[in-house]
């Protein structure tokens, strides 16, 4: 049976071109563009180099459904080299398949755009996911720390209410008082953390900035801890370069980064002989750091320390929320700071602040 070209370009749109042994065109059934009697074909259609072999073999049955062809390779369309089984005459097959081509790019686009947004979704997902246990560890982290302080501050209320003979003596009223005091700080100290972390989040929270002095400050929260109860037994240490440090900057947030890591510092060298802690004011950067010769934490510890209410060692440490250290790197990030800790088991803990050093110009009025 015999091909019949004529048949498949008027009824397919089909270009049939004949070629000789050596791949030259012969004759041309249909409408093509830069191609005449004689040409080599590979010389048009590049891609057929090396397909010689091939195309020689007297069962020669070639299909190449989507290739490149033209000037600038632009022109989308499909080949399929044959062999007449009745005559023996060599056939190549070019159909143009520019639509086909255009819906497959159309459906390549569709698949990547649904899977960009399958991606986002499981993004949201997660995220929905890990805001949920967010939420629920928040809930029960805040509930349990309002709660103790409550529970101190109504107990020893109703005890110091009682009249007659259930009274409490004037020693027991005064131990009662200071709890009820001590519980009511420690209120009022993770209430207002609990709204720095909120302000925080929401981009809430504003730097009223000024031009600091970090010595200064350095020197007056050293001064204020060394006469807390919880320093008793520890050095408090501050070493200051000499004149002033100028930081452009929330004074009262800088006192409050300094605040909440030496706090930290002071539970991490609590029951220790040898209990120090030294805040350094370092003017290459300019840097603030905190070290203590505490417990020091593993990698593992302070991935859970960095976190919102997170505790590690939750058995042996001291009154606190675990929020001081999450707080301490909003602040710092607010300020384009960084914050590195630096820790080991049995080895101290040593925070390091750095700040921008543009930040150590005067604030411009």
């Amino acid at each position: 049976m015999n091909l019949q070209p004529d048949l498949l370009t008027e009824t397919l749109g089909i270009v049939a071109v004949q070629l000789d042994d050596d791949f030259a065109v012969v004759e041309i059934h249909g409408k093509i563009d830069c191609l005449l009697p004689g040409d080599d074909i590979r010389v048009a259609m590049p891609v057929l180099y090396g397909l010689e072999d091939a195309m020689s073999d007297q069962d020669v049955d070639i299909a190449m459904p989507l290739i490149q062809t033209g000037r600038n390779n632009d022109e989308p369309v499909s080949l399929h080299i044959r062999r007449d089984p009745g005559t023996g005459v060599l056939w190549l097959f070019r159909r143009d398949v520019s639509e086909e081509s255009a819906i497959h790019r159309q459906l390549v686009q569709n698949h990547n755009s649904l899977s960009l947004a399958q991606a986002e979704l499981v993004k949201a997902r997660d995220a929905a996911r890990e805001a949920d246990r967010t939420k629920t560890a928040f809930l029960a982290n805040v509930s349990h720390e309002l709660r103790t302080p409550l529970h101190v501050i109504i107990g020893g209320a109703s005890i110091l209410s009682k009249t007659g003979a259930r009274r409490p003596d004037p020693v027991e009223v005064v131990e009662y008082a200071e709890d009820i005091h001590e519980s009511g700080v420690l209120l009022l100290q993770l209430v207002d953390d609990l709204i720095d972390l909120s302000r925080s989040e929401t981009g809430d929270l504003t730097l009223y900035e000024e031009s600091c002095d970090l010595c200064a400050i350095a020197t007056g929260i050293v001064s204020l801890c060394r006469d807390l109860p919880e320093a008793r037994g520890t050095q408090v240490k501050g070493i200051m370069p000499e004149g002033s440090v100028t930081l452009t900057g929330d004074a009262r947030r800088l006192k409050q980064v300094l605040l909440n890591l030496i706090s930290n510092a002071m539970k991490a060298v609590a029951g220790r002989t040898d209990a120090r802690i030294t805040v350094t004011v370092d003017p290459d950067g300019p840097r603030l750091i905190v070290a203590d010769n505490g417990l020091g934490m593993s990698a593992e510890e302070l991935a859970i320390a960095r976190q919102p209410f997170g505790q590690p060692r939750a058995a042996v440490r001291a009154k606190g929320a675990g929020l001081g250290l999450a707080i301490v790197h909003r602040l710092v990030a607010l300020h384009g700071g960084d914050l590195v800790i630096e820790t080991a088991p049995n080895e101290g803990l040593t925070a390091i602040v750095t700040f921008d050093p543009d930040r150590a110009k005067p604030a411009t009025q």
